[in-house]
């Protein structure tokens, strides 16, 4: 299914889903969603809900050591 025809409460909880799994592999060091396709798919998700006015809040993409990069802020 487009990312244009899914619901709005579909589209959050597929973005949610994505930023929420990032901090989890960032607190437990995993790489799962650090892949391109990864972050394509996030990026097509923020940019639906931009277009939709939707309240959502930012994947926000670190790096931390080893080139890898992660989702949210690292607290110095």
């Amino acid at each position: 299914m487009a990312i244009e025809n899914l619901r709005d409460e579909n589209l959050l909880r597929f973005y949610d889903g994505i930023r929420e799994q990032v901090e989890a592999d960032r607190n437990f060091r995993h790489k799962f969603m650090t892949g391109s396709s990864v972050k394509q798919y996030a990026a097509a998700l923020r940019e639906e809900i931009i277009k939709r006015r939707l309240h959502h809040a930012p994947i926000e993409w670190v790096e931390i050591g080893d080139g890898l990069e992660l989702g949210l802020k690292v607290k110095k």
